[in-house]
């Protein structure tokens, strides 16, 4: 009979709820079985967004470049990447299914490219080639495997 309660709770508490609540709630029944990727790239975007709106508080002309300039982006690849995560997900689900992971291989073309953005503004502003160290440093790598491994 404690099941029976808890369970009419539940749906009581659901049905009284607010609108933006049950919408949360559908919402995050979409990206649950995307979670990991999704807030990976939510993060990045974020951590983008945070170093930009440094670098406009701190090095940009205040009277030409508003906050609006540098905010709407990242307001805008919200919206884009959360469509984007949802319909190729709905699409992995239902179409394609288990024949390969879609899913992964859109959503890492957006997160890669949000990463070089980070790495481009680290570059600009403090002058470290990071990718020009990473190439040489792959390629040292490579040429060690390959010495190692005829």
């Amino acid at each position: 009979m404690d099941i029976l309660k808890i369970i009419k709770e539940v749906i009581n508490s659901f049905l009284t709820s607010s609108l933006i609540s049950k919408l949360i709630l559908f919402i995050s029944a979409f990206f649950a079985p995307v979670y990991e990727l999704y807030i990976l790239l939510i993060f990045l975007v974020s951590v983008d967004y945070l170093m930009d709106l440094g670098v406009w508080f701190f090095k940009a002309d205040k009277q030409t470049t508003k906050v609006w300039d540098v905010t709407k982006p990242f307001i805008v690849k919200l919206i884009m990447y959360s469509v984007l995560v949802i319909t190729v997900n709905s699409v992995q689900m239902h179409l394609i299914k288990e024949a390969f992971e879609l899913f992964k291989m859109v959503i890492a073309i957006p997160i890669i490219a949000e990463l070089l953005g980070i790495v481009a503004t680290v570059e600009r502003y403090t002058g470290v080639r990071i990718v020009d160290k990473l190439k040489r440093y792959l390629g040292s790598w490579t040429k060690n495997n390959e010495i190692n491994n005829p």
